[in-house]
Protein backbone atom coordinates (compact mmCIF):
# COMPACT_ATOMS: atom_id res chain seq x y z
CA UNK A 1 0.00 0.00 0.00
CA UNK A 2 1.70 3.38 -1.14
CA UNK A 3 0.61 6.98 -2.40
CA UNK A 4 1.54 8.20 -5.62
CA UNK A 5 1.35 11.57 -7.47
CA UNK A 6 1.71 12.00 -11.26
CA UNK A 7 2.67 15.32 -12.94
CA UNK A 8 -0.28 15.71 -14.73
CA UNK A 9 -2.61 15.26 -12.22
CA UNK A 10 -3.28 17.34 -9.26
CA UNK A 11 -4.93 14.20 -7.50
CA UNK A 12 -3.33 12.03 -5.35
CA UNK A 13 -3.45 8.36 -6.14
CA UNK A 14 -3.07 5.12 -3.66
CA UNK A 15 -1.85 1.35 -4.85
CA UNK A 16 -3.74 -1.50 -3.48
CA UNK A 17 -3.74 -5.07 -3.29
CA UNK A 18 -7.34 -6.95 -3.70
CA UNK A 19 -8.27 -10.03 -5.22
CA UNK A 20 -4.61 -11.06 -6.24
CA UNK A 21 -3.87 -8.28 -8.16
CA UNK A 22 -2.79 -3.93 -7.51
CA UNK A 23 -4.71 -1.50 -8.24
CA UNK A 24 -4.04 2.56 -8.58
CA UNK A 25 -7.00 4.93 -7.38
CA UNK A 26 -7.75 8.14 -7.41
CA UNK A 27 -8.24 8.84 -3.69
CA UNK A 28 -10.28 12.18 -4.09
CA UNK A 29 -7.91 14.24 -2.08
CA UNK A 30 -6.36 17.65 -4.12
CA UNK A 31 -2.11 17.93 -3.82
CA UNK A 32 -1.18 21.38 -2.50
CA UNK A 33 1.59 23.23 -1.95
CA UNK A 34 4.43 22.42 -3.71
CA UNK A 35 5.40 18.61 -4.52
CA UNK A 36 9.15 17.56 -4.19
CA UNK A 37 11.15 15.92 -6.92
CA UNK A 38 10.55 12.34 -4.58
CA UNK A 39 7.86 11.36 -1.88
CA UNK A 40 10.72 10.16 0.01
CA UNK A 41 11.32 13.68 0.05
CA UNK A 42 9.67 16.52 2.33
CA UNK A 43 7.93 19.19 1.17
CA UNK A 44 6.02 22.46 1.73
CA UNK A 45 3.87 22.44 4.86
CA UNK A 46 0.58 22.71 2.63
CA UNK A 47 2.08 19.36 0.57
CA UNK A 48 2.75 17.63 3.58
CA UNK A 49 -0.55 18.22 4.91
CA UNK A 50 -2.07 16.91 1.80
CA UNK A 51 -0.08 13.80 2.04
CA UNK A 52 -1.36 13.10 5.56
CA UNK A 53 -4.94 13.13 4.66
CA UNK A 54 -4.03 10.94 1.84
CA UNK A 55 -2.94 8.53 3.40
CA UNK A 56 -5.90 8.63 5.86
CA UNK A 57 -7.83 8.13 2.70
CA UNK A 58 -5.86 5.13 1.41
CA UNK A 59 -5.99 3.59 4.45
CA UNK A 60 -9.76 3.65 4.78
CA UNK A 61 -10.02 2.47 1.18
CA UNK A 62 -7.45 -1.01 2.81
CA UNK A 63 -9.88 -1.53 5.25
CA UNK A 64 -13.23 -1.01 2.90
CA UNK A 65 -11.62 -3.55 0.56
CA UNK A 66 -10.30 -6.28 3.80
CA UNK A 67 -14.23 -6.06 5.12
CA UNK A 68 -15.58 -6.61 1.93
CA UNK A 69 -13.05 -9.98 1.47
CA UNK A 70 -14.15 -10.77 4.43
CA UNK A 71 -17.84 -10.39 3.63
CA UNK A 72 -17.27 -12.39 0.51
CA UNK A 73 -15.62 -15.17 2.16
CA UNK A 74 -18.25 -15.36 4.84
CA UNK A 75 -21.11 -15.62 2.02
CA UNK A 76 -18.69 -18.40 -0.09
CA UNK A 77 -18.88 -20.31 3.19
CA UNK A 78 -22.76 -19.85 4.15
CA UNK A 79 -23.10 -21.00 0.24
CA UNK A 80 -21.20 -24.17 0.71
CA UNK A 81 -23.09 -25.01 3.58
CA UNK A 82 -26.53 -24.92 2.32
CA UNK A 83 -25.61 -26.16 -1.22
CA UNK A 84 -22.41 -27.65 -0.74
CA UNK A 85 -21.34 -25.47 -4.16
CA UNK A 86 -19.23 -22.46 -4.41
CA UNK A 87 -20.61 -18.84 -5.44
CA UNK A 88 -20.20 -18.84 -8.67
CA UNK A 89 -18.74 -15.79 -10.78
CA UNK A 90 -19.06 -14.45 -14.15
CA UNK A 91 -15.70 -11.59 -15.05
CA UNK A 92 -16.89 -8.92 -16.38
CA UNK A 93 -14.95 -9.25 -19.60
CA UNK A 94 -17.60 -12.06 -20.39
CA UNK A 95 -20.60 -10.36 -20.04
CA UNK A 96 -21.43 -9.76 -23.39
CA UNK A 97 -20.73 -13.11 -24.48
CA UNK A 98 -22.96 -14.43 -22.09
CA UNK A 99 -25.95 -12.07 -22.61
CA UNK A 100 -25.90 -12.78 -26.04
CA UNK A 101 -25.98 -16.75 -25.71
CA UNK A 102 -28.81 -16.62 -22.72
CA UNK A 103 -31.54 -18.93 -23.62
CA UNK A 104 -35.02 -16.77 -25.26
CA UNK A 105 -37.97 -17.80 -25.89
CA UNK A 106 -38.08 -16.78 -29.58
CA UNK A 107 -34.49 -16.06 -31.59
CA UNK A 108 -33.55 -12.61 -31.12
CA UNK A 109 -32.32 -10.67 -34.65
CA UNK A 110 -28.89 -9.86 -35.35
CA UNK A 111 -29.25 -6.45 -35.39
CA UNK A 112 -30.62 -6.80 -31.90
CA UNK A 113 -27.58 -8.82 -30.36
CA UNK A 114 -25.22 -6.78 -32.40
CA UNK A 115 -26.50 -3.52 -30.73
CA UNK A 116 -27.02 -5.31 -26.83
CA UNK A 117 -23.07 -6.49 -27.09
CA UNK A 118 -21.64 -2.96 -28.69
CA UNK A 119 -23.58 -1.61 -25.34
CA UNK A 120 -22.12 -4.15 -23.00
CA UNK A 121 -19.26 -3.72 -24.48
CA UNK A 122 -18.94 -0.14 -23.91
CA UNK A 123 -20.22 -0.74 -19.95
CA UNK A 124 -17.34 -3.01 -19.77
CA UNK A 125 -14.55 -0.37 -21.20
CA UNK A 126 -16.54 2.21 -18.70
CA UNK A 127 -15.79 -0.25 -15.72
CA UNK A 128 -12.22 -0.95 -16.69
CA UNK A 129 -11.15 2.56 -16.87
CA UNK A 130 -12.90 4.42 -13.94
CA UNK A 131 -13.84 0.91 -11.73
CA UNK A 132 -10.89 -1.49 -12.54
CA UNK A 133 -11.27 -3.41 -8.95
CA UNK A 134 -14.27 -4.71 -10.50
CA UNK A 135 -13.21 -7.40 -12.21
CA UNK A 136 -16.57 -9.73 -12.01
CA UNK A 137 -19.97 -8.77 -12.33
CA UNK A 138 -21.13 -9.38 -9.11
CA UNK A 139 -18.34 -6.35 -8.09
CA UNK A 140 -20.40 -3.46 -9.89
CA UNK A 141 -21.98 -1.86 -7.06
CA UNK A 142 -24.72 0.90 -7.31
CA UNK A 143 -22.46 3.76 -7.52
CA UNK A 144 -20.65 2.39 -10.05
CA UNK A 145 -23.97 1.59 -12.28
CA UNK A 146 -24.98 5.30 -11.37
CA UNK A 147 -21.67 6.97 -12.65
CA UNK A 148 -21.81 4.78 -16.17
CA UNK A 149 -25.23 6.09 -16.64
CA UNK A 150 -24.19 9.21 -16.16
CA UNK A 151 -21.57 9.32 -18.46
CA UNK A 152 -24.45 8.17 -20.94
CA UNK A 153 -25.81 11.38 -20.42
CA UNK A 154 -22.95 13.52 -20.49
CA UNK A 155 -22.41 11.71 -24.12
CA UNK A 156 -25.70 13.95 -25.45
CA UNK A 157 -27.86 10.52 -26.21
CA UNK A 158 -31.37 10.89 -26.41
CA UNK A 159 -33.68 10.55 -23.31
CA UNK A 160 -35.32 6.97 -25.45
CA UNK A 161 -31.22 5.57 -26.08
CA UNK A 162 -30.41 6.52 -22.29
CA UNK A 163 -33.70 4.54 -20.88
CA UNK A 164 -33.08 1.73 -23.33
CA UNK A 165 -29.51 1.47 -21.99
CA UNK A 166 -30.71 1.71 -18.83
CA UNK A 167 -33.50 -1.17 -18.94
CA UNK A 168 -31.07 -3.77 -20.89
CA UNK A 169 -28.30 -3.11 -18.11
CA UNK A 170 -31.08 -3.82 -15.39
CA UNK A 171 -32.57 -6.50 -17.50
CA UNK A 172 -28.76 -7.91 -17.82
CA UNK A 173 -27.75 -8.73 -14.43
CA UNK A 174 -31.35 -9.83 -13.78
CA UNK A 175 -31.02 -12.44 -16.13
CA UNK A 176 -27.19 -13.40 -15.36
CA UNK A 177 -27.88 -12.84 -11.96
CA UNK A 178 -27.44 -16.78 -10.79
CA UNK A 179 -24.37 -17.09 -13.26
CA UNK A 180 -23.00 -14.42 -11.61
CA UNK A 181 -23.58 -14.45 -7.78
CA UNK A 182 -25.16 -11.38 -8.02
CA UNK A 183 -26.87 -10.50 -4.90
CA UNK A 184 -28.43 -7.06 -5.82
CA UNK A 185 -29.07 -5.60 -8.95
CA UNK A 186 -27.10 -2.45 -8.90
CA UNK A 187 -29.08 -0.66 -11.87
CA UNK A 188 -32.44 -1.54 -9.82
CA UNK A 189 -33.44 1.69 -8.61
CA UNK A 190 -31.81 3.78 -11.23
CA UNK A 191 -34.56 6.55 -12.17
CA UNK A 192 -35.30 6.76 -15.88
CA UNK A 193 -35.35 9.94 -17.61
CA UNK A 194 -38.06 11.91 -19.01
CA UNK A 195 -38.67 11.15 -22.72
CA UNK A 196 -39.32 13.72 -25.58
CA UNK A 197 -41.38 11.97 -27.71
CA UNK A 198 -40.87 12.31 -31.26
CA UNK A 199 -43.02 10.48 -33.34
CA UNK A 200 -43.37 9.35 -36.62
CA UNK A 201 -45.65 11.10 -39.28
CA UNK A 202 -48.51 10.02 -41.39
CA UNK A 203 -48.75 10.33 -44.94
CA UNK A 204 -51.77 11.55 -46.47
CA UNK A 205 -53.77 9.76 -49.27
CA UNK A 206 -52.37 12.25 -51.23
CA UNK A 207 -48.99 11.80 -50.32
CA UNK A 208 -49.47 7.58 -50.85
CA UNK A 209 -50.54 8.04 -54.01
CA UNK A 210 -47.30 10.26 -54.91
CA UNK A 211 -45.51 7.53 -53.01
CA UNK A 212 -47.05 4.59 -54.88
CA UNK A 213 -46.18 6.31 -58.44
CA UNK A 214 -42.84 6.72 -57.48
CA UNK A 215 -42.20 3.23 -55.95
CA UNK A 216 -43.64 2.01 -59.70
CA UNK A 217 -40.25 3.30 -60.88
CA UNK A 218 -38.18 0.71 -58.48
CA UNK A 219 -39.22 -2.30 -59.00
CA UNK A 220 -37.10 -4.02 -56.23
CA UNK A 221 -38.52 -2.79 -53.47
CA UNK A 222 -42.36 -1.55 -54.75
CA UNK A 223 -43.37 -5.10 -53.44
CA UNK A 224 -42.33 -4.07 -50.13
CA UNK A 225 -44.08 -0.67 -50.01
CA UNK A 226 -47.55 -1.75 -51.30
CA UNK A 227 -47.46 -4.26 -48.65
CA UNK A 228 -46.79 -1.75 -45.55
CA UNK A 229 -48.89 0.54 -47.04
CA UNK A 230 -51.87 -2.14 -47.06
CA UNK A 231 -51.24 -4.30 -44.57
CA UNK A 232 -49.60 -1.73 -41.85
CA UNK A 233 -46.73 -5.01 -41.01
CA UNK A 234 -43.20 -3.71 -40.03
CA UNK A 235 -40.30 -3.92 -42.23
CA UNK A 236 -39.08 -7.52 -41.41
CA UNK A 237 -42.53 -9.24 -41.61
CA UNK A 238 -43.18 -7.68 -45.31
CA UNK A 239 -39.77 -9.03 -46.48
CA UNK A 240 -40.33 -12.51 -44.66
CA UNK A 241 -43.87 -13.01 -45.58
CA UNK A 242 -44.68 -16.45 -46.66
CA UNK A 243 -47.31 -18.16 -48.76
CA UNK A 244 -48.22 -20.39 -45.97
CA UNK A 245 -49.61 -17.02 -44.98
CA UNK A 246 -51.82 -15.66 -47.32
CA UNK A 247 -55.16 -17.30 -48.08
CA UNK A 248 -55.53 -15.46 -52.09
CA UNK A 249 -59.23 -17.04 -52.12
CA UNK A 250 -60.73 -15.61 -49.18
CA UNK A 251 -58.06 -12.89 -49.37
CA UNK A 252 -56.80 -12.48 -46.03
CA UNK A 253 -53.16 -12.68 -44.87
CA UNK A 254 -52.82 -14.45 -41.31
CA UNK A 255 -49.16 -14.34 -39.70
CA UNK A 256 -46.85 -14.23 -36.65
CA UNK A 257 -45.60 -10.99 -36.27
CA UNK A 258 -41.38 -11.43 -35.28
CA UNK A 259 -41.57 -8.72 -33.05
CA UNK A 260 -44.28 -9.48 -30.45
CA UNK A 261 -45.36 -13.05 -31.55
CA UNK A 262 -49.01 -12.46 -32.05
CA UNK A 263 -51.01 -13.14 -34.85
CA UNK A 264 -52.55 -10.73 -37.05
CA UNK A 265 -55.66 -11.02 -39.95
CA UNK A 266 -55.41 -8.54 -42.61
CA UNK A 267 -57.58 -8.49 -45.43
CA UNK A 268 -56.06 -8.37 -48.79
CA UNK A 269 -56.90 -5.50 -50.51
CA UNK A 270 -57.05 -4.90 -54.61
CA UNK A 271 -53.86 -2.98 -54.84
CA UNK A 272 -51.11 -5.76 -52.63
CA UNK A 273 -53.63 -8.61 -54.40
CA UNK A 274 -52.42 -7.57 -57.78
CA UNK A 275 -48.76 -7.10 -56.22
CA UNK A 276 -49.52 -11.29 -54.93
CA UNK A 277 -50.62 -12.58 -58.51
CA UNK A 278 -47.69 -11.01 -59.91
CA UNK A 279 -44.99 -13.12 -57.64
CA UNK A 280 -46.54 -16.09 -58.62
CA UNK A 281 -48.93 -17.82 -56.25
CA UNK A 282 -47.27 -20.49 -54.69
CA UNK A 283 -48.47 -22.81 -51.70
CA UNK A 284 -45.23 -22.50 -49.78
CA UNK A 285 -41.89 -20.62 -49.66
CA UNK A 286 -41.22 -16.77 -49.51
CA UNK A 287 -43.30 -14.61 -51.41
CA UNK A 288 -40.24 -12.36 -51.85
CA UNK A 289 -37.63 -14.23 -52.07
CA UNK A 290 -34.90 -11.43 -53.18
CA UNK A 291 -36.28 -8.97 -51.05
CA UNK A 292 -35.89 -11.26 -47.68
CA UNK A 293 -32.19 -12.33 -48.49
CA UNK A 294 -31.32 -8.63 -48.32
CA UNK A 295 -33.22 -8.16 -45.15
CA UNK A 296 -31.42 -10.59 -43.44
CA UNK A 297 -27.85 -10.05 -45.10
CA UNK A 298 -28.18 -6.21 -45.33
CA UNK A 299 -31.84 -4.78 -43.51
CA UNK A 300 -30.14 -1.03 -44.15
CA UNK A 301 -30.30 -2.08 -48.11
CA UNK A 302 -34.22 -2.22 -47.75
CA UNK A 303 -34.30 1.18 -45.91
CA UNK A 304 -32.03 2.75 -48.59
CA UNK A 305 -34.20 1.60 -51.30
CA UNK A 306 -37.54 3.14 -49.33
CA UNK A 307 -35.60 6.35 -48.93
CA UNK A 308 -34.99 6.58 -52.47
CA UNK A 309 -38.76 6.30 -53.82
CA UNK A 310 -39.72 8.78 -50.97
CA UNK A 311 -36.87 11.26 -52.29
CA UNK A 312 -39.04 11.09 -55.41
CA UNK A 313 -42.01 11.46 -53.95
CA UNK A 314 -41.05 14.62 -52.62
CA UNK A 315 -40.32 13.81 -48.86
CA UNK A 316 -36.44 13.97 -48.14
CA UNK A 317 -34.15 17.04 -45.85
CA UNK A 318 -32.50 20.18 -46.80
CA UNK A 319 -30.74 20.03 -49.65
CA UNK A 320 -31.13 16.09 -50.07
CA UNK A 321 -33.68 16.47 -52.78
CA UNK A 322 -33.90 16.11 -56.26
CA UNK A 323 -34.13 19.29 -58.01
CA UNK A 324 -36.95 18.55 -59.90
CA UNK A 325 -38.82 17.35 -57.55
CA UNK A 326 -40.86 19.92 -54.96
CA UNK A 327 -40.37 19.27 -51.44
CA UNK A 328 -43.09 17.56 -49.45
CA UNK A 329 -41.72 17.40 -46.06
CA UNK A 330 -38.39 16.28 -43.96
CA UNK A 331 -37.36 12.27 -43.38
CA UNK A 332 -35.88 14.26 -39.82
CA UNK A 333 -36.30 16.87 -37.25
CA UNK A 334 -34.29 18.15 -34.52
CA UNK A 335 -34.88 16.94 -30.89
CA UNK A 336 -34.39 18.35 -27.71
CA UNK A 337 -31.12 16.00 -26.98
CA UNK A 338 -29.46 13.41 -28.72
CA UNK A 339 -26.70 12.98 -30.64
CA UNK A 340 -28.79 12.70 -33.96
CA UNK A 341 -31.81 13.86 -35.60
CA UNK A 342 -35.21 12.17 -35.27
CA UNK A 343 -36.69 10.05 -38.00
CA UNK A 344 -39.94 11.14 -38.60
CA UNK A 345 -41.01 9.69 -42.22
CA UNK A 346 -39.71 6.30 -42.86
CA UNK A 347 -41.17 2.59 -43.63
CA UNK A 348 -42.44 2.70 -40.36
CA UNK A 349 -44.46 5.43 -41.51
CA UNK A 350 -46.80 3.43 -43.39
CA UNK A 351 -48.10 1.25 -40.30
CA UNK A 352 -48.23 5.00 -38.34
CA UNK A 353 -50.47 6.23 -41.67
CA UNK A 354 -52.78 2.87 -41.76
CA UNK A 355 -53.93 2.71 -38.43
CA UNK A 356 -54.29 6.82 -38.31
CA UNK A 357 -56.70 6.66 -41.49
CA UNK A 358 -58.78 3.51 -39.94
CA UNK A 359 -58.88 5.27 -36.83
CA UNK A 360 -59.84 8.34 -38.74
CA UNK A 361 -62.35 6.47 -40.42
CA UNK A 362 -64.05 5.57 -37.87
CA UNK A 363 -62.66 1.56 -37.91
CA UNK A 364 -63.12 0.24 -34.34
CA UNK A 365 -60.09 0.40 -32.32
CA UNK A 366 -60.24 -3.79 -31.42
CA UNK A 367 -60.11 -4.36 -35.19
CA UNK A 368 -57.30 -1.92 -35.98
CA UNK A 369 -55.60 -4.09 -33.14
CA UNK A 370 -56.39 -7.28 -35.05
CA UNK A 371 -54.61 -5.77 -37.59
CA UNK A 372 -51.38 -4.45 -35.73
CA UNK A 373 -51.13 -7.15 -33.25
CA UNK A 374 -50.92 -4.68 -30.26
CA UNK A 375 -51.37 -5.97 -26.83
CA UNK A 376 -52.79 -2.73 -25.62
CA UNK A 377 -54.75 0.42 -26.82
CA UNK A 378 -53.02 2.31 -24.90
CA UNK A 379 -49.92 1.87 -27.54
CA UNK A 380 -51.91 2.65 -30.33
CA UNK A 381 -53.70 5.93 -29.10
CA UNK A 382 -50.06 7.04 -28.00
CA UNK A 383 -47.46 5.83 -30.60
CA UNK A 384 -49.94 5.61 -33.81
CA UNK A 385 -52.72 7.57 -33.99
CA UNK A 386 -51.12 10.58 -35.23
CA UNK A 387 -53.98 12.47 -37.02
CA UNK A 388 -52.37 15.76 -39.04
CA UNK A 389 -54.57 19.15 -38.08
CA UNK A 390 -56.82 18.76 -41.20
CA UNK A 391 -57.79 15.22 -40.51
CA UNK A 392 -57.95 16.35 -36.80
CA UNK A 393 -60.59 19.34 -37.93
CA UNK A 394 -62.21 16.67 -40.39
CA UNK A 395 -63.20 14.51 -37.81
CA UNK A 396 -64.47 16.38 -34.95
CA UNK A 397 -66.16 18.81 -37.35
CA UNK A 398 -68.17 15.45 -37.82
CA UNK A 399 -68.72 13.90 -34.80
CA UNK A 400 -69.15 17.17 -32.36
CA UNK A 401 -72.62 18.94 -32.60
CA UNK A 402 -73.47 21.44 -35.43
CA UNK A 403 -74.24 23.76 -32.59
CA UNK A 404 -70.37 23.91 -32.31
CA UNK A 405 -68.98 23.09 -35.28
CA UNK A 406 -71.29 25.88 -37.04
CA UNK A 407 -75.29 25.04 -37.62
CA UNK A 408 -77.76 24.03 -35.53
CA UNK A 409 -78.43 20.51 -37.57
CA UNK A 410 -77.58 17.16 -35.39
CA UNK A 411 -74.81 15.43 -36.60
CA UNK A 412 -75.81 11.77 -38.72
CA UNK A 413 -74.94 9.13 -36.88
CA UNK A 414 -72.48 5.98 -37.25
CA UNK A 415 -72.77 2.61 -36.72
CA UNK A 416 -70.29 2.51 -34.06
CA UNK A 417 -71.47 5.72 -32.04
CA UNK A 418 -75.09 3.87 -31.85
CA UNK A 419 -73.18 0.65 -30.79
CA UNK A 420 -71.46 2.68 -28.29
CA UNK A 421 -75.24 4.34 -27.06
CA UNK A 422 -76.79 1.20 -27.18
CA UNK A 423 -74.32 -0.47 -24.88
CA UNK A 424 -74.64 2.06 -22.16
CA UNK A 425 -78.72 2.42 -21.78
CA UNK A 426 -79.55 1.48 -18.65
CA UNK A 427 -82.94 1.49 -16.92
CA UNK A 428 -82.67 5.48 -15.95
CA UNK A 429 -81.28 6.16 -19.32
CA UNK A 430 -82.67 3.95 -22.27
CA UNK A 431 -85.88 6.34 -22.91
CA UNK A 432 -82.92 9.42 -23.37
CA UNK A 433 -80.90 7.23 -25.08
CA UNK A 434 -83.96 6.03 -27.43
CA UNK A 435 -85.32 9.77 -28.31
CA UNK A 436 -81.47 10.67 -29.24
CA UNK A 437 -80.85 7.60 -31.94
CA UNK A 438 -84.78 8.60 -33.22
CA UNK A 439 -83.93 11.57 -33.54
CA UNK A 440 -80.40 11.62 -35.48
CA UNK A 441 -81.14 8.49 -37.54
CA UNK A 442 -83.78 10.79 -38.99
CA UNK A 443 -80.83 12.30 -41.13
CA UNK A 444 -80.09 9.08 -42.56
CA UNK A 445 -83.63 9.39 -44.79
Amino acid sequence: MSLEFRKTSRWWYGRVHANGRFYCKNLGVEIRGTPPPSLKQLGDPAFERSRVLAEVALGKLQDDLKKRTTAEELVQMIHEIRTGERVRSLALSAVPKAWKDIERRRPPSSRYLANGVRRLERFVAFMKEHHPIARELADVQTQMARDFMRSESNRGVASKTYNSTLIHLRSCFHALRKDAGIAQNPFEGLPAQAEDMVFRKPFTEAELEAIVTAGKMAPFIYPIIVAGICTAMRRGDCCQLEWSAIDLKNRFISVKTSKTGMTVSIPIFPMLQEVLWKAGPKNEGLVFPEQAEMYRKNPDGITWRVKQVLRYAGFFDEGDGPESVACRGALHQDRPRGLRKALIRDFHSFRVTWVTLALNAGVPLELVQKVTGHRTAHIVRKHYFQPGREDFRRVLTEKLPKLIVGGAETPRIGPAEVRILLEAMSRKSWENIRDELVARLELIK
